[in-house]
Formats: structure tokens, C-alpha cells, sequence
């Protein structure tokens, strides 16, 4: 008799919270914002050594910031959800030099946050008073919790 491992395709590990954050300010303001009113210290992520050109990771493309507390057991990351890749359009004829700009979302349900505050901690975690604190930041226009069972695109969390 042959033993069968199977292993899920829905990979459900629900161990962080989730931040969405609403504002128009640059990445590195908001970060430092929140350094301020919660009591953090993110970072900007120092990026990987270089890899293949084929080989991509998420946080080095979207816009991150990090910290780690070890003495909660609790990883903070601040990471954004829209980044926008002009490429120069090399056609022949009348728009040979035309830019055009994609844009990609790290949760393409959520495409109108700006920032997203992953958190990874205990169950026991209280995300509201967080929420309450980034509230308070000037130029937020609004920051809430989100229940990460119900995200559809979770995986990209994942990292």
C-alpha cells in the first residue's frame, strides 16, 4: 500500500491582521507617521542581493517598510498596494515613442487603499486600538481593520 500526501492548494494561515490605510501621503511619510503614533520603528526594507532578471519578489516591488519586535513576538509591515510601470512603446508610425503606464495591485479587490498594514501576531491581538492610533495621523482619510479570511487574494500576503 502506497501513502498519498496531499497538500492544500488554500493555504490558510490567518495568523496576522490587517490594516487598510486611506491617504495621500508618500510612502515614507506614512511610515514615519506611524513610527510616531504607534510606537513603531519601520524601516525601509533593504533589498534582496540581486537575483535573475526572471526572478521577482513581491517586496521588492511594491513599496515596504518593516519591523520586527521581538520582544512581543510581533513583525509590522507596511506595504503599498498600487504601483504604476511606465514602459516606453517602441512601435513604428505615429505614436512611436507613446508611454503607457500599468497598473498593478498587490489586492486587486481593495484597489481603492492606498497602504496596508500587516501585523503578525496572536489571536489575542487588539487590532483597534492600532487602527484608532493611525486614525489620528493628519492627511489619513481613513484606516480599518479587514477580517483576512475573506480576502480572495491572501496568498499575495503571504511572504
Amino acid at each position: 500500500m502506497v501513502t498519498i500526501n496531499k497538500i492544500s492548494a488554500e493555504f490558510d494561515d490567518d495568523s496576522f491582521k490587517l490594516i487598510a490605510i486611506h491617504c495621500g501621503l508618500e510612502g515614507y511619510a506614512m511610515a514615519y507617521h506611524i513610527n510616531n503614533f504607534v510606537s513603531l520603528k519601520l524601516s525601509r526594507r533593504v533589498e534582496n542581493k540581486k537575483k535573475d532578471e526572471d526572478e521577482h519578489d513581491v517586496l521588492d516591488t511594491f513599496l515596504t517598510y518593516e519591523y520586527s519586535d521581538e520582544i512581543n513576538d510581533q513583525y509590522w509591515i507596511l506595504i503599498e498596494n498600487t504601483i504604476k510601470e511606465e514602459k516606453t512603446n517602441q512601435a513604428l508610425g505615429l505614436f512611436s515613442n507613446e508611454i503607457a503606464v500599468n497598473t498593478y495591485h498587490l489586492i486587486e479587490e481593495w484597489k481603492e487603499v492606498d497602504y496596508f498594514l500587516k501585523i503578525e501576531v496572536e489571536e489575542d491581538f487588539l487590532i483597534n486600538d492600532v487602527v484608532k492610533k493611525i486614525n489620528m495621523i493628519p492627511k489619513v482619510v481613513t484606516a480599518y481593520s479587514i477580517e483576512v479570511s475573506a480576502l480572495k487574494s491572501k496568498r499575495n500576503l503571504i511572504f
